[in-house]
């Protein structure tokens, strides 16, 4: 039975790797490899932020996208965009490529607005389309001349009179509107007899706010005497506090509640040493009777012999490394075929002859036991 080996295989997975990455780069830059397309030129004085891979469509239904866009060498003002467009679809020369705005979050795209039929005079591939252009509003609503019947009507609806709709239907919405519109000509009425009001009394107003400004004087005049007086007071009521009190009782309640407080440290401190000292005396005797990790460290003789024997097999690769450096700074990769190289038996090494030597000896030191 065929086997298809390794390399064959990451060879093919190679191969189609690159083929999808090379069908992603041209579908995002508009171009369909899978599909046969045209491709037309259209120059724009403005594209208004046209974006290559914008989608191209023809009565709504999208037949392509831009693939590129560059400034004309000629003029160095006039945009060239080109446009790549399904192969099935024919267009004729005339057709207008216009620039519309695909909804009120931004975006472009290009509309071919075909004003006829294709018979015979279809545009063919390289041909340069005519350039056209539409606002968002003309995008999204069409053509505002179309909406000039309806804002006639609404003229209309508006210019008819509040009253007669009022009487016509009493619990409609005229009659809302004339009981609001009587509403603000009560609020006109209310707010000019509020003004005659503050006129006819502007003389008390004025008085009254005289006064509150001759208190508010006396007030700030007086403030040092005041300030005296709250101070004289509270200087009263700490001589009242003090009265009676014997400072000596003080001083010595304060000492004995420090005592204290030093005697209370003291006993905790005492505490935490026999309990310290304690723990020690227990670790000591674990380590002795060879409990935990530190104490079989410490009485666990074959635990010696394997940190000796592990010491001298790390001297012996010390060694070897230093006399065959080449085993050890070379890196070998397999990535096709099979590695032929096989491993040499060190037992001519030196270094292989002394652990020969280090492990007779070892092994004689226990015979003798």
């Amino acid at each position: 039975m065929f086997k298809i080996r390794n390399e064959i295989k990451i060879a093919l997975l190679a191969i189609a790797a690159l083929a999808l990455g090379f069908w992603g780069f041209k579908f995002l830059k508009g171009q369909n490899v899978l599909t046969t397309s045209k491709t037309f030129y259209v120059k724009y004085n403005n594209v208004d932020q046209l974006r290559p891979s914008s989608p191209v469509f023809i009565q709504g239904f999208q037949v392509g996208m831009v693939k590129k866009m560059y400034i004309d060498p000629s003029d160095d003002k006039t945009i060239i965009t080109v446009i790549n467009i399904e192969g099935g679809v024919d267009i004729p020369k005339d057709a207008i490529a216009t620039i519309i705005g695909m909804s009120l979050m931004g975006g472009k795209a290009v509309e071919i607005i075909i004003p006829h039929p294709c018979e015979g005079d279809c545009a063919e591939s390289g041909d340069y389309l005519t350039a056209g252009s539409k606002s968002l509003i003309q995008s999204l609503l069409g053509d505002p001349s179309d909406f000039d019947i309806y804002t006639d009507r609404l003229k209309m609806g508006l210019s008819i009179n509040i009253e007669s709709l009022a009487r016509a239907n009493p619990n409609g919405m005229a009659s809302a509107l004339n009981a609001l519109d009587h509403s603000l000509l009560n609020i006109e009425v209310m707010t000019n007899r509020l003004n005659q009001i503050l006129a006819l009394n502007e003389q008390s107003i004025r008085t009254i706010t005289g006064n509150f400004a001759s208190l508010s004087g006396t007030i700030k005049a007086n403030d040092k005497n005041i300030s005296d007086a709250i101070a004289n007071l509270a200087a009263l009521s700490q001589q009242l506090k003090d009265a009676g009190l014997d400072q000596t009782s003080k001083k010595a309640a304060s000492a004995i509640d420090s005592v204290t407080l030093s005697l209370r440290a003291l006993r905790g401190t005492l505490a935490t040493t026999t309990g310290t000292l304690s723990r020690v005396d227990t670790l000591a005797q674990n380590l002795v009777r060879g409990k935990g990790l530190m104490g079989k460290a410490l009485t666990d003789e074959e635990l010696y012999n394997n940190l000796v024997s592990s010491s001298r097999h790390l001297q012996l690769l010390l060694q070897d490394l230093r006399m065959h450096p080449s085993r050890y700074n070379t890196v070998k990769l397999k990535l096709f075929g099979k590695n032929k190289s096989q491993y040499v038996n060190p037992i001519e090494d030196p270094a292989y002859q002394i652990l020969v030597d280090s492990l007779e000896r070892d092994y004689s030191k226990k015979l003798k036991r």
